[in-house]
């Protein structure tokens, strides 16, 4: 087991690395152009909308409603059941893209005006402009996102996670994935089939519940179209970067486990399927926090880094560090998010994670209102996601516990958490002192500019609190996870 999902990790997140580095660097020509102007305002308000949609057809829908039930299929041997029911799903997903994109264009306005009551009137109609301009983009990325779950669930994850849909698309049909598993396509809507119903039914609740996560989004931009100028713009760009490591690190711990678990529990192999939960909760916490402790250490250096340049001033990387801290205390909680979610859709009960998202949802906006009108500002917006996301992943830690009857100790996974935590907070203090005492005072005296500055500084703290924590969580594991990181590392098994 261990062989195999700590390959499908590494390829994902190397892979992911890769394709992310090279898509930011149109963050990073954007903040240099507009900075966190009225302009990228308008241009983050435009994109929401297709980038909603695109998240919940292309993604969610995808790899929560249509995949499992077709990978229990193919692992069950049911090869024409599953190609059949995959078929059907696409035609659906081809429908609904198209629809939409139809009804966006004409709703447009409405929409625009609904996201940004805020927004000056002589800047609405550039912003409607800009909306139609991208609108296309969701029909693209929405079939990307059927071709690579379908790389995933077949677990060839280097394409899924370094190649685009263009290049990925030749793959489906490679030789051997028609061979192993008889694929086909046929032009048809198979809606009366049950596996079809049942789709259809968990895709019901998996938009529902995007809804409410989008919702909540709308709500954050359109309180802080009412602050200062650069709020909408610090809010994104912060939330970008903070993508990057969720996609690094916490999809692609789901995306390697995800699909072996629906395996084994197609198979009925209980205790793999367990040991799978179990190890993908403790990559979580072992990889999940020491990040989180990077990036609340570093805020300033890693913003100012990415993105102080050209229009995006000093002013521009305050407003953008304080969102980005905020945001960072969340992390852990958007990462098990995504783990505990997938995990739900292979038991297909979505609907638990919507009807946990409508409470989370709730106390996020609750928590906007309230945290809005502290010093904190725009930064009170995003700590009440993150505090939303810790909760949200509280109970559907709780719920799944239920689900599985309790047969994976919670004590000790609070064990692992706190012992994780606690190193952390050890290297986390350690780095900050190293940071400020040692690394600003002698950076100080050289002539560098303020890139070379915070390159250093990164690289340096990055490396004395990763050497420092891998020492101390290695110290303190016990034997059996010594015996087993040294097979991983040293041998591959």
């Amino acid at each position: 087991m261990s062989k195999r999902i700590f390959k499908n990790l590494f390829d994902l997140a190397t892979g992911t690395f890769v394709s992310r580095v090279f898509g930011f660097v149109r963050e990073l020509v954007t903040a240099a152009f507009y900075g966190t102007n009225r302009a990228m305002d308008l241009f983050v308000i435009a994109f929401t909308i297709p980038a909603f949609f695109r998240q919940v057809l292309g993604e969610d829908v995808v790899e929560r409603a249509f995949m499992p039930p077709f990978k229990k299929l193919i692992s069950q041997r049911q090869y024409k059941k599953g190609w059949e029911l995959l078929s059907s799903c696409l035609n659906l997903m081809i429908f609904l893209l198209i629809i939409l994109t139809i009804i966006l264009y004409f709703l447009a306005p409405l929409i625009v005006k609904l996201l940004a009551p805020g927004l000056a009137a002589d800047l609405f109609p550039i912003a409607v402009k800009m909306t139609y301009w991208i609108l296309p983009f969701m029909f693209i990325i929405g079939m990307a996102a059927f071709a690579g779950g379908i790389l995933n669930f077949f677990e060839m994850n280097k394409i899924y996670a370094l190649l685009e849909f263009v290049i990925q698309v030749p793959f489906l049909f490679k030789k051997k994935i028609r061979a192993d598993t008889q694929a086909s396509y046929t032009p048809t809507f198979n809606y009366k089939e049950k596996e079809m119903r049942k789709v259809g039914r968990e895709s019901g609740f998996i938009l529902l519940k995007s809804l409410l996560d989008k919702s909540v989004e709308i709500v954050d931009r359109v309180l802080a179209s009412f602050l200062i100028t650069g709020s909408i713009a610090s809010l994104w760009f912060a939330h970008r970067l903070i993508l990057l490591p969720v996609a690094i690190i916490g999809l692609a711990i789901s995306r390697s486990i995800i699909p072996y678990l629906t395996e084994k529990q197609a198979l009925v192999e209980s205790e793999k399927f367990l040991s799978g939960i179990r190890l993908g909760i403790q990559l979580n916490f072992i990889l999940v926090l020491p990040t989180i402790m990077l990036m609340v250490v570093l805020a300033e250096p890693i913003i100012s880094l990415v993105y102080q340049r050209g229009s995006f001033d000093s002013e521009s990387t305050r407003l953008t560090t304080i969102a980005f801290w905020c945001y960072s205390i969340g992390l852990l909680g958007l990462s098990m998010n995504a783990f505990l979610s997938r995990l739900f859709s292979i038991f297909q009960k979505n609907k638990i994670p919507f009807y946990v998202a409508i409470f989370s949802s709730a106390l996020n906006i609750a928590l906007n209102f309230i945290l809005v009108k502290t010093p904190l500002k725009h930064g009170g917006i995003a700590l009440a996601s993150s505090i939303a996301f810790t909760v949200s992943f509280l109970i559907l830690f709780y719920l799944m516990l239920k689900e599985i009857k309790y047969k994976i100790r919670a004590g000790s996974i609070f064990f692992d958490f706190m012992k994780t935590g606690f190193i952390c907070l050890i290297v986390g203090a350690i780095s900050y002192y190293f940071y400020q005492n040692f690394v600003v005072i002698h950076l100080s005296q050289y002539a560098l500019s303020l890139f070379m500055k915070n390159l250093i500084s990164l690289i340096l703290v990055s490396m004395v609190g990763f050497i420092l924590y891998g020492g101390l969580f290695y110290l303190f594991s016990p034997v059996e996870m010594k015996e087993r990181l040294k097979k991983v590392l040293m041998k591959g098994k």
